[in-house]
């Protein structure tokens, strides 16, 4: 599975839709996750931004804060999207990997208990 995740800083870029560099990941069968590249997303307008992750083969898409037009737009690509995540590169990506998503520990300020479903949701319904 190739994973992919905007970055700022070492840390999940705050929105996608602007975000300036994608890290690619690849990882089977819980296995650690194998960097692949960094790539530069500076010039990679809105409009296009589905179509390249389709094109560059990823499979899944850890983000955080993202439009609902484009969130629509790469799960009509067969992308999975678990956006409104926050934290360390590293650390989201092993709590994923490690079954660990959602937690509340990795949400963005705000986002937990959206009720979209592929939002964080709060248990018990609280």
């Amino acid at each position: 599975m190739r994973i992919a995740i905007p970055e700022y800083a070492g840390r999940i870029s705050p929105v996608f839709d602007t975000s300036q560099r994608l890290l690619v990941f690849q990882t089977n069968n819980r296995a650690a996750p194998i960097p692949l590249e960094s790539q530069d997303w500076s010039y990679v307008p809105l409009p296009a931004r589905a179509k390249r992750l389709r094109q560059n083969g990823i499979d899944l898409l850890l983000c955080g804060g993202i439009s609902g037009w484009l969130a629509r737009q790469i799960e009509a690509e067969g992308i999975r999207l678990v956006p409104w995540l926050a934290g360390d590169v590293r650390q989201v990506l092993n709590a994923f990997v490690n079954g660990r998503l959602p937690d509340r520990c990795f949400a963005m300020p705000g986002s937990w208990g959206k009720r979209r479903g592929y939002r964080f949701r709060r248990r018990g319904g609280q």
